[in-house]
């Protein structure tokens, strides 16, 4: 099957318009309704849409996607007629889809398999958040190992050594190709603040931290090496595990036949034996690569520092010069000065009149009436200043590594966070809150402030969003 045979033809269209960053910012919003919900309401991912993108669709122009359904030019410009032209968009190209609930007519959103998948390419690229390096090496170790206390899973066992191994061999050229991009990047005209931030900032923990740590300590290869090629060595020697590892494939509907699941065995096999036999080549490259970027990061580092292009430094190095008298000469020619004023109105001068302050007469209080739209103004005020999402990323702080978080654990450093912790309370009674709230006797005591005992809970299937 071909990719087009299974994604719609006008599937990557919003990522080339105009508002792509408004469309790719709706698919974000999706993303995290499928990340809360098991079952999405269209009205709630219209109300997540509306709060989560409000400047954005006050701001766009819809007028091409009411063209497209038949509307009259205008009639969607409210928030709520833009995210439902957003919603329509989105399943005429195939990133969502729409069912009517069951004995009613209310509408669900599904998303399909091949969407999700790069909704979250998407907003991983989007993202600056390190990312984590999977233990390859121990995990196939870890696989062959367990699998001798297991017969019945020698199948999977093979199957996951050599899935981790062929991830194991991309990671380590993504790591030599990324160490490249970054000694290409020291060419570039860089201060030595720049320089410093790339080196022990971005490479540090993009880098060494990453992947080229791991490689060398927890998950080293010459660790396991031995006893991944001695399993499968002796799985070599014994037929009776060969035979195991084909039954299971064919029983598993993997190998259409025993001949053909005995010959994709030893490729599998003879692929983990001679990538761990000649992966040591690759990493003494990439130690080498590495050894050439620090060098020349360094090397760029000091000639930054010794070579001071700002004009104090030129300065300094015209004055060194001065002796030669054809600098001299240059300089007197070149440092002519003529000192000039003018006069004009402002620059006439009036003393001041000094004059004895006395008690004044106190301004009567004047009681002022409640205003209610000075009231409903002021609580839109609030509602724009403190947004759904604004509350939910002051929670995801609290929460950190946690599922579960107390009043115990908030730090209340500004008054601010002191807002946001009351509204995270009340945000947790919501339906499409994250998390949910469960009150407590009595109060306690933060930095002074007073704050109702709670206990906060993720709620079940929500991650890191």
């Amino acid at each position: 099957m071909s990719l087009f045979e299974r994604i719609p033809d006008r599937f990557f269209s919003i990522l080339t318009s105009t508002k792509k960053e408004l469309y790719v910012e709706a698919l974000f919003v999706l993303r995290q309704a499928f990340k809360t919900e098991l079952v999405i309401r269209r009205e709630d991912l219209v109300a997540m849409l509306v709060d989560s993108l409000e400047t954005g669709m006050l701001n766009a122009d819809f007028s091409e996607e009411e063209e497209e359904v038949g509307m009259v030019s205008g009639s969607g410009e409210s928030l709520s007629g833009k995210a439902h032209l957003l919603i329509r968009k989105l399943r005429d190209t195939g990133w969502l889809e729409l069912e009517y609930e069951r004995g009613s007519f209310e509408e669900n959103i599904t998303i399909p398999d091949y969407a999700i998948e790069v909704i979250n390419l998407l907003y991983e690229l989007s993202s600056d958040r390190v990312r984590e390096y999977n233990s390859y090496v121990y995990a196939t170790y870890a696989a062959l190992k367990n699998s001798a206390e297991n017969h019945e899973y020698l199948y999977q066992a093979l199957a996951a050594a050599y899935q981790n191994t062929a991830r194991l061999v991309d990671e380590l050229k993504l790591l030599f190709n990324n160490i490249k991009r970054y000694y290409q990047r020291i060419g570039d005209s860089m201060d030595v603040n720049a320089l410093l931030y790339e080196h022990f900032d971005r490479y540090k923990e993009q880098i060494v931290d990453t992947v080229y740590y791991p490689l060398k300590t927890i998950d080293s290869v010459p660790r396991f090496k031995y006893a991944i090629l001695s399993t499968l060595n002796a799985w070599l020697l014994d037929e009776r595990i060969l035979e195991d590892i084909v039954d299971q494939g064919v029983s598993r509907h993997v190998f259409s036949s025993e001949e053909e699941g005995r010959e994709e065995a030893l490729r599998m096999i003879g692929y983990v034996a001679d990538t761990y036999d000649n992966i040591e080549g690759m990493i003494a490259d990439i130690d080498r690569k590495h050894v050439e970027y620090t060098n020349a990061s360094i090397d760029r580092i000091r000639y930054q520092m010794n070579a001071d292009r700002s004009v104090k430094g030129k300065l300094a190095a015209l004055l060194g010069h001065s002796q030669e008298k054809s600098v001299m000469q240059g300089m007197q020619e070149a440092l002519e000065a003529y000192r000039h004023s003018y006069m004009d109105i402002q620059s006439l001068y009036s003393r001041v009149k000094r004059t004895i302050k006395t008690e004044g007469k106190p301004l009567a209080l004047e009681e002022k009436e409640e205003s209610a739209s000075l009231v409903e103004s002021f609580l839109q005020d609030v509602r724009r200043q403190y947004s759904d999402r604004k509350i939910d990323a002051y929670m995801e702080e609290l929460f950190g590594d946690r599922e579960v978080a107390a009043t115990e654990d908030a730090v209340m450093e500004q008054p601010e966070h002191f807002i946001l912790f009351l509204l995270g309370t009340l945000r947790g009674c919501e339906r499409t809150a994250p998390y949910r709230v469960e009150f407590q006797e009595g109060n306690t005591d933060r930095q002074g402030y007073s704050l109702p005992r709670v206990r906060f809970i993720r709620k079940r299937g929500q991650g890191n969003v």
